[in-house]
């Protein structure tokens, strides 16, 4: 006789798996031989500790996707960034907009520190005919910026250079933005920083704004020293004066941290003396005759500097359209930067930027490469704003010691402009933002390339030969045999309109 087997109750049981974040430390990383205390902040992996961003950092809730390969640049970012201070967050203008608008509508581009980690310091080939330092006279080129014709006869390249001092971005209408670095000292400290020329001393007053957003003095001049420290001083000044512990930006730093007016304007004293030395006995111009190449952070500080001081109040008159056709969106230095260097772009070299917008890109050629750069933007307000921005680098880049290439900036139809036609039919390397560009417009502008010399080089972000552009051209048989066409990947945050990697084409003429 069998008896019956017992029954086992069984019950499921859900149990909550807890996804690991970005930052953690777990088996999923067996590498890491440390444990991070839940809620801590993780040290910024940066050459400059001493300058971490205003906003705490929180542990993002799912893992991140991996960023696309780029066939242009070699090092990706991957962690989220700000938009750089030298570009609008948005990718629009309109000419309908009124200068009128409700000023408390007005939001100044958010300013963060244009500093790279050494490793991705990144320079251009060295260009050994190019003179970094001004040099004065200097016979070709009248000023900083201008240019000088074949017959002797300065061209005119709009405005010359009128400096804004960081003064005058928290005074007048903007002084309610701001509050005292230093809360109970009476009226606010005004402080100057020397820069590594000749030129007097730029002025700032002692404020924090109350938008993290907004313009701020203190990290203007703690960024500048940064730079200054890195760029203009033999390596071992510099190696000291980078100190985490009585480096001049720590004291700087410490002062306002103590609230001590007396030790923050102490400090800097002590920094302009040092520069000032360093100028007198000519450490600073062997430095820079040294040098054949700018780097991209010292040409990230001082666009950034231009653009907050000429553009970013008044960003919020380039955000509405009226179209599609008015849509336009602004390549960010590096990756102009990665442009530079693929088409070999350097101080004997001609560059057209066809539809500038604000101008950042030809600002940035000349400064970077020394480059004899135009632009041409058709929209009132763009056009204007890049005026600006031209006066206001040539008479910063004095500050900086740095000779620019000429810059020519006009308003008008790129289609119906026999300057900009001479100027393409010497170029070297073209930029044209085409994404939203219509049809019969790439056809146009290809008709104009079939002019351009041999060897010139089209840097588009779509296809001109390999798409329906080259059709109704003179002879569209015979178009791709007079181009050769490259694709590549931007690689992420390289344009102002979105934070991934965008598909661009260099088209060189053949024939």
């Amino acid at each position: 006789m069998f008896t019956s087997k017992p029954k086992i109750r069984t019950r499921t049981v859900a149990v909550t798996v807890k996804k690991p974040t970005s930052g953690s430390t777990s088996a999923t990383n067996p590498s890491s031989n440390s444990i991070r205390k839940p809620g801590a902040i993780p040290t910024p992996q940066n050459r400059y500790n001493l300058t971490p961003s205003n906003k705490v950092r929180t542990p993002a809730t799912q893992p991140r996707e991996p960023a696309r390969q780029s066939l242009s640049v070699s090092n990706t970012n991957q962690r989220k960034r700000k938009v750089t201070p030298s570009t609008p967050q948005w990718a629009s203008s309109s000419d309908e907009s009124s200068d009128d608008e409700d000023a408390g509508s007005r939001k100044r581009q958010k300013t963060s520190s244009s500093i790279e980690p050494m490793i991705h310091n990144r320079c251009l080939e060295p260009d050994l005919q190019r003179r970094i330092r001004i040099e004065e006279p200097d016979a070709r080129r009248q000023d900083n910026g201008s240019a000088t014709s074949a017959t002797g006869e300065k061209r005119r390249t709009s405005m010359d250079g009128k400096l804004v001092h960081g003064l005058q971005m928290s005074r007048g209408e903007w002084a309610k933005d701001f509050k005292p670095a230093f809360p109970g000292a009476g009226e606010n400290l005004q402080v100057k920083l020397q820069y590594p020329s000749n030129s007097r001393p730029e002025r700032f007053e002692t404020v924090i704004p109350y938008d993290n957003s907004n313009f701020n003095p203190l990290d203007d001049i703690y960024f500048c020293m940064e730079e200054m420290v890195q760029h203009y001083l033999p390596s071992d000044l510099s190696a000291s004066l980078s100190s985490e512990i009585d480096g001049p930006v720590r004291l700087l730093k410490r002062a306002v941290a103590k609230n001590s007016p007396q030790d923050f304007e102490a400090a800097l004293n002590d920094f302009n003396a040092l520069i000032g030395k360093k100028l007198e006995d000519k450490t600073i111009t062997k430095v820079l005759d040294a040098i054949h190449a700018i780097p991209l952070s010292l040409t990230k500080r001082i666009l950034a500097q231009v653009y907050q001081r000429t553009v970013s109040p008044y960003a919020h008159l380039l955000r509405k359209v009226k179209g599609k056709e008015t849509t336009y969106g602004e390549l960010l230095p590096a990756f102009a930067h990665t442009i530079f260097q693929q088409t070999s772009l350097n101080s004997k070299s001609v560059f057209v930027d066809l539809g500038s917008g604000v101008g950042n890109v030809v600002l940035q050629s000349a400064l970077q490469t020394g480059a004899d750069s135009w632009g041409i933007e058709i929209m009132d307000n763009p056009a204007k704003y890049a005026i600006r921005q031209a006066s206001e680098l040539r008479a910063r880049s004095k500050l900086w010691n740095i000779s620019l290439g000429p810059i020519t900036l006009q308003h008008g139809d790129f289609l119906d402009s026999a300057e900009v036609d001479d100027a393409l039919r010497r170029a070297d390397v073209v930029l044209c933002n085409n994404k939203v560009f219509p049809q019969k417009m790439n056809v146009a502008l290809l008709d104009k390339f079939l002019d351009l010399k041999k060897g010139a080089k089209i840097v588009s972000l779509a296809s001109f030969v390999g798409g329906g552009a080259r059709q109704g051209v003179r002879n569209e048989h015979s178009v791709a045999s007079l181009f050769k066409e490259e694709r590549f990947d931007s690689g992420t945050y390289s344009v102002s309109w979105t934070g991934e990697s965008v598909e661009y084409f260099i088209t060189t003429k053949v024939i």
